[in-house]
């Protein structure tokens, strides 16, 4: 069984990923608390909705407290194209647990073909191919029979087997669907539908289980023209054992933006979330911070996270776009 190395300051090394001896990982995906601020990992319908051409970034630091216990970094580049009836799309995710122990890079091509209902409404149907690298630095690692009993320190030589690579590459596909509106939006995603094998031992194929993700939004408006929104909104995730339900309200009214969530991990309460941002032309940035509602409240700092997204298709000179018979309208926040 594998210990983590702890620090006696505050540092402490995790990896939250059940590595067990035979070398299975039963993992699950990393999770962006502004899960609409990262649409294309979400769910690859939301492929070219906002038009664009649409540039995103998000950083996640979670647990900080720990140093560096969990790192996320995702950037995407979507937009929609008339002549194909659909939106394009490519990202890139890398993510970097237990202070560069376990890391995975990612690169996904997405396309989402648009049906459209009436002239309010329209439905999107999400593809995705992904390329994923992940590794383990087996050098971090403490096993039980490296400990010399006598003076409690690192000094044996460990008899555990070392695997057999360290480094694993897999393709991995992804879809969805997303029924939208000016005011409303409900959709649903999948990933990992190949379940591809992550062991990192030969011996064993630990399989990446498939990740089902649910979502809901309805925007309210005095008016079309108006500036200011409030718009409740959901989303359901399940991945194996692992369920989470984040519920919470986002407001808008002129430039500013805000908006407050709660995070539910059925087995135990998980976070309260507070979002707040500008949004101004082409531009958007938010931040948001999780409050660890747990017993983990105390040990490791909650979590930080930043979006920028930059929207072309919101300058004025763009609205001709708007004019096209097959535009149909999303609401604000996306």
């Amino acid at each position: 069984m594998f210990l983590i190395r702890l620090n006696h300051t505050k540092h402490l090394y995790l990896l939250i990923l059940s590595l067990i001896y035979s070398g299975s990982i039963k993992a699950q995906d990393a999770e962006f608390t502004q899960f609409l601020n990262a649409p294309l990992y979400l769910n690859p319908a939301f492929t070219g909705v906002a038009i664009g051409p649409r540039f995103m970034i998000n950083y996640r630091n979670e647990w900080p407290a720990l140093d560096k216990a969990f790192i996320s970094y995702h950037v995407s580049f979507d937009q929609d194209i008339d002549k194909i009836n659909g939106g394009v799309g490519l990202s890139a995710f890398n993510d970097v647990q237990a202070n560069g122990l376990y890391s995975q890079l990612q690169f996904t091509g997405s396309y989402a073909y648009q049906f459209k209902m009436d002239n309010e409404t329209a439905v999107r149907i999400g593809l995705s191919a992904s390329y994923s690298q992940i590794k383990i630095d087996f050098n971090k690692l403490i096993f039980g029979d490296m400990i010399d009993p006598g003076t409690v320190t690192v000094s044996i030589p460990t008899g555990e087997l070392v695997p057999s690579t360290l480094t694993k590459s897999y393709s991995d596909f992804g879809a969805g669907f997303l029924l939208y509106s000016k005011k409303l939006f409900i959709g649903g995603g999948v990933k990992h539908i190949t379940q591809p094998a992550l062991s990192f031992y030969s011996t064993d194929d630990g399989h990446l289980p498939v990740r089902f993700a649910f979502h809901f939004g309805y925007e309210f408006k005095k008016n079309r023209r108006s500036k200011s929104f409030f718009t409740p909104n959901a989303m359901y995730a399940m991945q194996g054992r692992f369920h989470q339900l984040n519920v919470g309200v986002m407001s808008g009214r002129g430039v500013l933006i805000g908006g407050l969530n709660y995070r539910h991990d059925f087995s135990n309460p998980d976070a309260f979330i507070f979002i707040l941002g500008i949004k101004k032309g082409v531009f958007k940035v938010a931040y948001s911070y999780d409050e660890t509602s747990s017993d983990l409240k105390s040990k490791t700092g909650g979590a930080h996270e930043i979006s920028i997204s930059i929207n072309l298709a919101d300058q004025k000179n763009a609205e001709k776009i708007r004019r096209l018979k097959r535009y149909t309208e999303c609401p604000s926040i996306l």
